[in-house]
C-alpha cells in the first residue's frame, strides 16, 4: 500500500516538473499600453508621498491621495487624482482650496516642487512644459522602443484630472488639462 502511494506521488510530482519546464516566457511580450500603465503606476506609487511632505506649514495638508491611470481605445492616457484634505485640520481652519492647489498636487508628484513662490504663492515658472516633459520622459517614458516622436505624441495624448476634496463637500474643487499644461484649469 505504501508503495502505491509513493508511486502515485512520484508520478504526479514528476509530471508537474515536466509541465513546468514546458513554460517558455522568452517569446511572450506584454503590450506597450500595459507597460506604460505599469510605468505610470510605479512612478505614482513612488512619488505620491511628495504631496505629504511639508504639507500644513506652507502647503495644504492631505490625509489621502488616490489615483487611477487608464488608456482608452483611442490611445489617450487618462490620469485622475483625488487628493483628500486633512479633515481634522480643515474642518476648523478656514482655508478653501484654490486652483493653485490643483497645480501644486501635480507639480509635487511629477517634479517635487510647488511651482509657486514660497511667501507670495505666485506662479514662479519653475515647473513648466519643458521641465515636465523632461521629468516624464526620463522617469516614465524611458522605454527603449519609444522614439522622441512617439514620446511627444504620448505626452500630448495624456490628460490629467485632479479633485481636491475638502471636508465640506461644497468647497471641493476640480481641475483638468493636458499633463504638460503649465497651469491646469
Amino acid at each position: 500500500m505504501k508503495f502505491k502511494f509513493f508511486f502515485l506521488f512520484t508520478f504526479f510530482f514528476l509530471n508537474s516538473i515536466l509541465n513546468a519546464n514546458e513554460l517558455d516566457l522568452s517569446k511572450k511580450f506584454i503590450p506597450l499600453k500595459d507597460f506604460i500603465i505599469l510605468k505610470y503606476e510605479l512612478f505614482f506609487k513612488e512619488n505620491v508621498k511628495n504631496i505629504f511632505q511639508g504639507g500644513g506649514l506652507f502647503g495644504v495638508a492631505y490625509q489621502n491621495v488616490n489615483y487611477n491611470i487608464k488608456i482608452d481605445k483611442d490611445d489617450n492616457i487618462n490620469i485622475s487624482v483625488d487628493a483628500v484634505m486633512d479633515k481634522e485640520r480643515y474642518r476648523s481652519k478656514r482655508y478653501y482650496p484654490k486652483l493653485r492647489d490643483c497645480n501644486q498636487v501635480r507639480n509635487k508628484i511629477f517634479m517635487n516642487q510647488y511651482g509657486y513662490s514660497f511667501l507670495t504663492q505666485k506662479f514662479n515658472n519653475l515647473v513648466n512644459e519643458e521641465s515636465l516633459t523632461n521629468s516624464i520622459n526620463n522617469k516614465i517614458l524611458n522605454i527603449s522602443s519609444l522614439d522622441d516622436k512617439m514620446k511627444k505624441s504620448l505626452l500630448n495624448q495624456t490628460s490629467l484630472k485632479i479633485n481636491i476634496i475638502h471636508p465640506r463637500e461644497e468647497k471641493s474643487i476640480f481641475c483638468s488639462g493636458k499633463i504638460l499644461d503649465t497651469e491646469l484649469k
